[in-house]
């Protein structure tokens, strides 16, 4: 038996992609170097980290109760990975159990102590093997994305089975639709809320069950073929009216579609955008993953960025205007000003660049955080705000390398970070489980928001400058909705069976999407919190983007863009 430190870390990086740590998995791989390795790097399945841990355990199980004699101890204390073990015995006597697997016999015509130990080890080994077989059948994902995301593995509050388990999705809701009930009800996530959120709650799952509804499922979709790896980001061109549409993917490219262009051969066709390879010994790997796109205000130029630090400014025709590269160093976000006449990246170092677009020249390079900056945004066309690993987010203006403000009291990473519509306040999603209000003019959060129950990775405000109305999408599953007026959760969707990491308003308000590794967008009603639809993916989904005028694209797993109109039946 070989055990190599290349293959641990392999799999150490597998099963973060897979359980959705986003910003761990980007910064294993880099630091670990996994793929500067000569070899080829191996196929392995979908959970086999928690496989190999699930058996090891098991024989330390059997082990640590095995006497010498060949006889076992029954203990009813359960074994766990960490910590020490402590037996709890349940009879005085110690049972007989043969190393051999023979069966002692059995008493009154039941089975012994031993034989029902020998079952509930068979059982847990079918159990792992069933878990096994459905993580295989998921395709596993590579994970870089916008945004701030990027997750650290922690330890998780509550227990949950880490290997992603993918059902045949689409066919299990046709069958719920067609009983009249659904298993949202029965898979709901356990969350801890308050009293006075209960009935939210209770509202919020509404898509059938006590209900009677069927449950509602898109079906009128357009894919959209030409990624041959993950689709991370997708992006609507403003002013196109939801015609035209940017995405990124882990195969090195962007893409330009036109909704609207005649079909040819096989389906939409479009505009292939490509970075080059870095300089030889420079770069990270030759590694091209596209890491963000964003769209100028006019939707004139598009901006996207690659794994080895290169960003490219593209006009709407596909054509580069201009390549901007400072040091090969992962970007994880970028966002233009309101004219569009600048351009900020932020970078896995820490640092964040302000680019001239004019002039394709670098303005300013921050030296903002300690750690990795997970996100930025602008509050106008001078003054933006980041955050990071570090724990902390910095108010910032263009023409001053000196920080505005700095807001602390995040226990973890900062993974999102998003101005409300007015600009009065920046709201905050973080590691620590909270989502915290700032404003200018106070120096700590005006508002903390507890009840989530482990990570948050997005925030995203209602688009009405007269409401202070903000989601937030979690690791545990769940949706909630926080009104600032009240100081309260004024909704709480629970229908994801999988962490929850992408959000998107309608243009009008009238309705949330949100996207997960359960292979669904769902699509909530937000004036009562109802499930509205639901769209069943072949994979999970990295992204959930709306159109103004009603068209949502989904970036999907398995390589393919799903675009729909929810409100068309």
């Amino acid at each position: 038996m070989v055990l190599k430190s290349e293959d641990v870390n392999y799999l150490v990086y597998r099963y973060l992609k897979e359980s959705g740590f986003l910003h761990s998995s980007y910064i294993f791989q880099f630091e670990s170097q996994i793929h500067s390795n000569d070899r080829e790097l191996p196929n392995v399945e979908p959970g086999s980290l928690i496989r190999v841990l699930q058996k090891g355990l098991q024989y330390m199980d059997v082990e640590t109760h095995l006497n010498e004699d060949g006889t076992a101890r029954l203990c009813t204390a359960p074994f766990s990975l960490v910590g020490k073990h402590v037996c709890s015995v349940q009879s005085s006597a110690s049972a007989a159990l043969d190393v051999s697997g023979v069966k002692r016999g059995t008493k009154n015509g039941t089975p012994s102590q031993q034989q029902q130990q020998l079952q509930q080890l068979q059982r847990i080994e079918e159990s792992v093997s069933d878990q096994n077989s459905a993580a295989s059948n998921h395709g596993g994902h590579t994970l870089v994305h916008d945004g701030g995301s990027v997750k650290d593995a922690k330890k998780q509050p509550k227990a949950r089975n880490i290997v992603i388990q993918h059902q045949a999705n689409a066919a299990t809701e046709a069958a719920l639709a067609t009983n009249g009930a659904t298993d949202d009800d029965a898979d709901q996530m356990d969350v801890d809320v308050p009293d006075t959120e209960k009935e939210a709650q209770k509202g919020a799952v509404s898509d059938a069950g006590k209900s009677g509804r069927k449950l509602r499922l898109v079906e009128q979709v357009q894919v959209l073929h030409g990624h041959t790896s993950p689709v991370f980001l997708c992006a609507w061109a403003p002013s196109s009216g939801g015609n035209v549409l940017a995405t990124g993917a882990g195969d090195g490219t962007a893409r330009i579609w036109d909704l609207l262009a005649k079909p040819k051969g096989d389906g939409v066709q479009s505009l292939t955008l490509r970075h080059d390879p870095p300089p030889a010994g420079r770069g990270n790997d030759g590694r091209l993953d596209v890491t963000s796109i964003v769209w100028n205000p006019s939707g004139t130029l598009l901006a996207t960025a690659c794994f080895g630090g290169q960003i490219c400014v593209w006009t709407a025709a596909g054509e580069q205007k201009h390549m901007l590269r400072h040091r090969p160093v992962p970007v994880i976000s970028m966002r233009w000003n309101r004219k569009g006449s600048l351009l900020l990246s932020a970078c896995l170092d820490g640092s964040i660049c302000l680019w001239d677009i004019k002039s394709g020249s670098l303005r300013h390079e921050h030296k903002a955080h300690s750690g990795s900056v997970l996100d930025i945004d602008w509050l106008d066309n001078t003054t933006f705000a980041s955050c990071a690993a570090d724990k902390s987010i910095i108010v910032w203006r263009e023409d001053s390398v000196s920080p505005v403000k700095t807001f602390t009291g995040h226990k973890s990473d900062v993974n999102a970070i998003k101005w409300h519509p007015s600009g009065k306040y920046l709201a905050s999603a973080s590691d620590d489980g909270t989502v915290k209000i700032w404003s200018l003019s106070s120096d700590t959060a005006i508002h903390d928001f507890f009840g989530h129950s482990q990570q948050v990775y997005a925030v995203k405000w209602l688009p009405r400058s007269d409401k202070s109305i903000v989601a937030s999408a979690s690791f545990d599953g769940t949706v909630r909705i926080w009104d600032l007026v009240s100081d309260s959760c004024l909704r709480v969707l629970s229908a994801h069976t999988e962490a929850v990491h992408c959000l998107a308003f309608s243009s009008d308000g009238r309705f949330l999407a949100s996207g997960s590794f359960d292979r669904k967008v769902r699509i909530w009603n937000v004036k009562d919190g109802s499930l509205f639809k639901t769209y069943c993916a072949d994979d999970g989904i990295h992204d959930v983007q709306w159109a103004p005028k009603g068209k949502i694209a989904v970036a999907v797993a398995n390589g393919l863009v799903v675009v729909f109109d929810p409100l068309v039946s």
